[in-house]
């Protein structure tokens, strides 16, 4: 039942909008409009649209075509005639014909395209290695012989890049070196974002998998975060907004060295973040102020420790910002999809479509009628533009008198 209305919906929708095109009287042509749009918010109705057909019918069908019939009434435009004998008599054929071209091609991809009976995308995961090993100035990243990140600096990140799901080794190597300093094995599922992250130090190195969580959230205010534990002075700590370390928000608990935390949802924002180990008593390790917390992207922070040449140590703190992939269903997915697959080549087609429109007002502007020159004559002329009187008829006056 639904797919025949939407038929015959649909052919009314298009014969009107044809007989618009088509129409000699711009009366007509604006009533035919108004059934286009009564045809449209019908479709609204059968989407579950119901305020979008009643702005569909009060705004479009109703005081926009208000208007447009004022200024046709108002012109005069339903008197004009077309010409008897026009330039172009091939033009409004080859204009329906094209149209139907378009019509026929995009019904074909419509339904070839079975949009329907789609589902669900399968989502690929995403990959990327992060170098935080001290005593090692750059590695290299292979995942199951395929190399994923060449000559990575200390403190940098690859970019993300889509592979495919299953079970793989990964892989640790100096930059250049063919012995490798450290190997894991991790699973690959769809829609995962996973940061492998080298710890530690070049004798005793480390790779930590961090499922990041990169879906945009709904508020626009907050972020997730993924925290890599690396000081290896404690065994475990706690991760906190703020100096505090009774008040303050506790953001990250309990994660132990060599560990990645699960995506938590937070607030952004510029604050403090305070790093303490866990326990009864609470150290403070490390303190960074001022943090810029960018909402709407997804951040990895690792937390670990870099020795000098004097034997002292640096409180190292990557923050490794992302921007978040659109979820399936989400409103950026949508919204690129129907941009990208549908939107995009219908106003490409509208670009063509106006070229062509500007050239057929250039061709056939010479069809215009010349303007009647009208002589203005006043009731009552001044003075000096009366007909001066002539001599012959000033000396008999004169006579006369």
């Amino acid at each position: 039942m639904e797919l025949t209305l939407f038929i015959i919906v649909g052919a009314i929708a298009v014969v009107t909008a044809v007989m618009m095109l088509i129409s000699e009287n711009a009366v007509h042509s604006a009533l035919f409009l108004v059934l286009n749009f009564a045809c449209i918010a019908f479709f609204f109705l059968m989407l579950s649209g119901a305020f979008l057909a009643m702005v569909q019918i009060t705004v479009y069908a109703g005081a926009i075509m208000v208007l447009f019939l004022f200024v046709i009434m108002l012109l005069g435009a339903e008197r004009l005639r077309p010409e008897q004998n026009p330039r172009f008599p091939w033009m409004v054929p080859a204009a329906i014909a094209l149209a139907l071209i378009f019509l026929v091609t995009v019904s074909l991809a419509i339904i070839r395209g079975e949009v329907g009976a789609s589902s669900r995308q399968i989502e690929q995961p995403y990959v990327r290695a992060v170098n935080a090993v001290d005593q090692l100035e750059a590695v290299d990243v292979y995942l199951d012989g395929a190399l994923i990140a060449e000559n990575l600096a200390y403190g940098e990140a690859s970019a993300f890049t889509p592979w495919e799901r299953g079970r793989y080794d990964i892989t640790l190597y100096p930059a250049g070196a063919e012995e490798p300093l450290a190997t894991a094995k991790v699973d690959l599922n769809r829609g995962e974002a996973i940061s492998f992250t080298a710890l530690g130090t070049r004798a005793d190195p480390l790779l930590v998998v961090a499922d990041e969580d990169l879906r945009g959230t709904d508020r626009s205010d907050a972020l997730r975060v993924t925290v890599v534990n690396g000081v290896r002075s404690v065994e475990r700590i706690d991760v906190v907004r703020g100096t505090d370390p009774v008040a303050s928000e506790i953001l990250i608990d309990d994660l132990p060295y060599g560990a990645a935390s699960r995506p938590v949802l937070i607030t952004g924002g510029t604050t403090d973040l305070s790093v303490f180990s866990d326990g009864v008593r609470r150290d403070r390790l490390m303190t960074f102020s001022d943090r810029t917390l960018t909402p709407e992207q997804g951040h990895l922070w690792v937390f670990t420790t870099r020795a000098r040449p004097d034997n002292s140590f640096d409180n190292v703190f990557l923050s490794l910002e992302s921007n978040a992939l659109p979820s399936f269903g989400g409103p950026t997915s949508i919204g690129l999809t129907l941009f990208a697959r549908y939107i995009l080549p219908m106003q490409m087609v509208a670009v063509v479509l106006l070229v062509a429109m500007i050239g057929t007002i250039i061709f056939t502007r010479d069809m215009l009628a010349p303007r009647r020159v009208f002589v203005r004559r006043l009731a009552n002329p001044p003075a000096e533009l009366q007909a001066p009187i002539a001599p012959e008829a000033a000396s008999r006056s004169s006579l006369e008198g």
